[in-house]
């Protein structure tokens, strides 16, 4: 049984509107900016959980009815909770007419009520699939053990010896027999008896008696008992506790098995749990679980010294966090009749982790699932990390737009099979940062993605400043991204998204405003000039218009090209020369001398795009070249310095760097 669907109506930052997140078997995200709702998320699933169950650890108060803009207070909130593979056993939630014939549904209604003695109160109505007055029992609650780490969990205590400690589950759960059970009891009542036998003992009991009876008198005369805890099964699960072994141990060459160890090892090289330096041999502390022909004296001293531990307060927050989710996880992972599902939810993951180890815990994550399918997973998130990891489909984008929360399962977007494994390829670390902005400029290539940001700063729109992630597609390939934001329901996720993009005009060879690739600077004329201005824009920019008609996401498209549209003055057409003179050493003054013969800005415009064309290898140097001479100039025009031969920003990259910045003044 799993959590499929989840329906969240006038709960904090959620308004009457809602939001509905999508959940799938295994590991699941939930990403967003900050204070978008991701942990008020978190809370409905526990407080859906918990209504009606005696271990309640959060509930639903006054305070958590949504607050419009207006300051009125919403008088309900409901919870819509919707599981899959459910067993026929939960009659009360479930719903035989599912789609799949194993769904199940339970909601949950909160409202406001006057009591009787005047009080505004909150009271909670509860039904299983159908309507309001199908009852539910704590039965059906508990067949879901739901366990949550909280962002600022405290991992050390959490495994501190306490009956509620996750050592202590993890132990009652891995020994449900009365018979081992009784077992351990009576290996601590005889410790219990054989410390009690000891004279240390025996003189402190007698010597605290000693001094109870002459403050007592005869009036009391109370005599007391010491030993170890109680010799009870609660008691051994209640005194548990974790700590860490050295990784490594060091057998230095003072030490008295030295040679043996020394001899051992240049036996044994392959084995990647030794290494030898200038100090001694150093052993894994879990080299004795797998080697087993290790000589006794030398087995005995790495025993020896692996007893040296690290108490958890000595220890990183983040390995820590590890060692809590390995206990949840392994307690999740032992079979408990009545468990149809084991729902572990985490707020931040990444918490104390760097990201190499992030994506460890990710796998670790989803192996947990693979090696039991009632364990399902849901996070929230801020790693880039994390979402670069996480199947496409098992994230749930969760923004604001136009002052109300919405909530995009990438598991409802227009993707196509080709779309998601294209982009579960192309979304890396550093690309998956788009999912946690507020704007999104999408460009070709690295040339736009060298001077956009340059041009934003000049125009004092810096992107960093309205959260604007620039994702260089290194292709045209915008098509899955368009899909990706937007779904049926949805027009864009976001509610700056634009598209940079050439035009690619004149590019169509069965077309007569066709200009061949045999042409090059030296061959500019009238007629490609004349091509140029009256040519159509190409059946992919345009089919990419269509695709965007509907959404929300603009395009800004450069006339033929970026280099083309950059040549748009007579100073533009200075810097791009001196740029390329700068590459081309031999060539690059001859363009300069072609240039010179020409009279009309389009003309020259022409000339320089043939020469890039020809030779696109220059691109990049010849993008760092101008995005350097922006940067000099706006320092110039910030210390109130003359600028000769300003550089000018085609206008169709202005209007697509305020697009997600703000409108233009």
């Amino acid at each position: 049984m799993y959590l499929k669907r989840l329906d969240i109506k006038n709960f904090r930052v959620f308004d009457e509107e809602g939001v509905s997140l999508i959940f799938n078997q295994g590991v699941n995200a939930i990403i967003g900016e900050n204070n978008s709702g991701k942990s008020s998320v978190i809370d409905a699933i526990r407080i859906a959980y918990s209504t009606v169950t005696y271990k309640k650890d959060i509930f639903f108060s006054k305070s958590d009815f949504h607050v419009n803009e207006d300051g009125t207070t919403a008088d309900y909130a409901q919870f819509d909770v919707f599981l899959e593979d459910v067993p026929k056993r939960l009659v009360e939630i479930w719903n035989p007419q599912s789609e799949s014939g194993k769904g199940g549904d339970f909601h949950i209604k909160f409202e406001k009520y006057i009591a009787p003695s005047g009080m505004e109160k909150v009271r909670s109505v509860y039904w299983g699939f159908g309507t309001e007055g199908n009852s539910l029992t704590t039965d059906t609650f508990e067949a879901t053990d739901v366990v949550f780490l909280g962002a600022l969990r405290d991992s050390e205590n959490e495994m501190k010896p306490s009956k509620n400690s996750k050592l202590a589950q993890l132990l009652r759960n891995m020994v449900p027999e009365e018979e081992i059970r009784k077992e351990l009891v009576q290996i601590l009542t005889d410790a219990n008896n054989s410390l009690l036998e000891k004279d240390q003992l025996i003189k402190t009991k007698t010597t605290i008696n000693k001094n109870l009876a002459k403050i007592e008198q005869e009036f009391l005369n109370q005599q007391i008992d010491i030993g170890l805890v109680e010799p009870r099964f609660d008691s051994i699960a209640s005194s548990l506790r974790a700590w860490f072994k050295p990784k490594w141990l060091l057998i230095n060459k003072s030490d008295s098995v030295y040679e043996k160890a020394t001899e051992y090892y240049q036996n044994h090289k392959e084995i990647k749990k030794m290494q030898a330096d200038t100090r001694g041999i150093y052993f894994e502390s879990s080299i004795l679980e797998d080697q087993m022909d290790i000589d006794a004296e030398v087995s005995s001293r790495i025993k020896e010294l692996a007893n040296s531990s690290f108490e958890l307060y000595q220890n990183g927050l983040g390995y820590n966090n590890l060692l809590f989710m390995s206990a949840v996880l392994g307690d999740m992972a032992i079979e408990k009749g009545g468990i149809y599902h084991n729902l572990l939810l985490i707020e931040e993951p990444e918490a104390h982790l760097h990201p190499q180890l992030q994506e460890l815990v990710h796998s670790f994550l989803e192996d947990a699932n693979r090696n039991d399918s009632n364990i399902q997973i849901i996070y929230t998130s801020h790693s880039p990390t994390l979402a670069s990891k996480i199947d496409i489909e098992n994230i749930n984008l969760i923004y604001e737009c136009g002052h109300e929360k919405f909530c995009l399962p990438f598991s409802e977007a227009k993707l196509n099979e080709d779309n998601k494994k294209y982009l579960q390829r192309y979304l890396d670390v550093t690309k998956s940062q788009m999912f946690f902005a507020r704007g999104i400029l999408f460009v070709e290539g690295i040339s736009e993605a060298i001077l956009i940001p340059e041009m934003a700063k000049a125009l004092d729109r810096p992107l960093e400043k309205y959260a604007v992630e620039l994702v260089n597609v290194d292709s045209v390939a915008f098509k899955p991204f368009v899909n990706l934001f937007s779904s049926e329901q949805v027009k864009t996720c976001f509610k700056k998204v634009s598209i940079i993009t050439d035009d690619d005009r004149c590019s169509k060879k069965n077309e007569k405003d066709y200009i061949s690739k045999d042409f090059d600077y030296d061959n500019v004329s009238s007629e490609i000039v004349a091509n140029l201005e009256n040519g159509q824009p190409s059946d992919r920019y345009k089919e990419l218009e269509t695709l965007c008609s509907g959404t929300e996401i603009n395009i800004f498209s450069a006339y033929k090209t970026l280099e083309y549209a950059l040549c748009c003055s007579e100073n533009n057409i200075y810097h791009m020369v001196e740029a390329i003179k700068n590459c081309y050493v031999d060539l690059g003054p001859k363009l300069e001398e072609k240039i010179a013969t020409l009279s009309e800005l389009s003309e020259k415009a022409a000339c320089v795009w043939l020469f890039i064309r020809t030779r696109d290898k220059c691109k990049g140097a010849v993008a760092q070249y101008i995005s350097q001479v922006i940067s000099d100039q706006k320092k110039q025009k910030d210390n109130k310095k003359t600028i000769e031969k300003e550089f000018i920003i085609p206008e169709y990259l202005k209007d697509a760097i305020y697009s997600v910045t703000e409108k233009k003044l």
